[in-house]
């Protein structure tokens, strides 16, 4: 499921989903060892997905609004 080369949307949520459970695992482990340390971690890697999340979304809107289309088909048609 996260190699999906049709739809944009489905591919970030995919990795969005594997960001939430490294965060998870980093949270659990500081729960686990009473280590700070690794839940500051986690909110890191919280932090850096929405991050890309923003950036993904924007790039996700310019897409369509070049193609009427949010398939990677149209990303090929941008060039560069």
């Amino acid at each position: 499921m996260a190699f999906n080369y049709k739809n944009f949307l489905v591919t970030m949520m995919c990795v969005e989903i594997m960001y939430l459970g490294a965060v998870t695992s980093f949270v659990f482990y500081g729960l686990a060892f009473h280590d700070i340390t690794a839940a500051i971690y986690g909110l890191l890697i919280l932090i850096f997905a929405a991050c890309e999340s923003a950036v993904g979304l924007g790039l996700l809107i310019s897409v369509y609004r070049f193609g009427r289309t949010i398939g990677f088909s149209a990303l090929i048609s941008l060039g560069g």
